[in-house]
């Protein structure tokens, strides 16, 4: 009976995300390089360092080139069309699909799809499914299907849930402007089987060079010719003009 009714519950939710609008949220509205470090201790209770560099373009291909512990390098880009993973050491190059993003990265606690809630960030409209702002609902998350956040636009706590009663908690210390962009400072994790901090290094904000104008063409004034000039202005134009005839005198010495 309990079987039933976890499909049940999972055959309606999974028709109304089909039916709902997506909405996608960006989390930073522009063109941005922001390098992030964390440190965790993962499910087999190791050490984890990372080091993630992640390049954003609105409407565009993101670009985040992930290190694990000074051995696993990855490279993860996601456009609005498809996405696909790069092992950099092996120069191996593999399509993920949704069911893909629910997979851990290495031995961290980072999966795939924390990087493509952030690239993308599709979410169900508020309006599909209720009013509250405060939470949001994943249109193609294999990972997360929720996410409730705290008030404002800069909320110190976020709750992550996913499938099986996973969950993900995250405090955020503080948020601080980085070259006009606000980002959080300092965010601890805490899961079910595993905790850690992540915090920012450095961002800023691309700007694209504007584009050159061409210089706008100038017509040089038509300037009648000289001569036509000449022969309307002169006073001498009717002498100059006219046939002179000279008498032929010769002289016999």
């Amino acid at each position: 009976m309990r079987a039933s009714a976890f499909l049940f519950f999972f055959v309606n939710l999974f028709s109304v995300f089909a039916l709902a609008d997506v909405c996608p949220q960006d989390f930073i509205g522009t063109s941005a390089v922001i390098s992030l470090e964390g440190r965790f201790v993962n499910r087999e209770f190791s050490r984890v360092h990372t080091d993630i560099i992640w390049r954003h373009h609105p409407n565009e291909a993101d670009t985040f080139d992930i290190t694990l512990s000074g051995k696993e390098s990855y490279r993860y880009i996601s456009t609005p069309d498809f996405r696909y993973l790069e092992f950099k050491k092996e120069n191996v190059r593999r399509q993920m699909a949704m069911h893909h993003l629910k997979e851990y990265i290495g031995e961290s606690p980072l999966k795939w799809d924390d990087f493509e809630l952030l690239a993308r960030g599709n979410y169900l409209c508020y309006d599909s499914l209720h009013n509250d702002s405060a939470v949001l609902y994943t249109a193609y998350s294999q990972a997360w299907y929720s996410i409730v956040k705290g008030l404002g636009s800069q909320p110190d706590s976020l709750q992550m849930n996913g499938p099986r009663g996973e969950t993900r908690k995250l405090h955020i210390h503080s948020w601080k402007e980085y070259s006009a962009i606000t980002v959080p400072t300092i965010i601890d994790f805490e899961g079910n089987d595993y905790t850690g901090s992540l915090w920012t290094r450095t961002a800023f904000r691309i700007y694209k060079p504007a584009e050159a104008k061409p210089f706008p063409k100038i017509e040089e004034p038509k300037t009648p010719h000289l001569q036509k000039i000449y022969k309307t202005e002169s006073v001498f134009w009717n002498r100059l003009d006219s046939e002179v005839e000279v008498p032929l005198k010769l002289q016999m010495h």
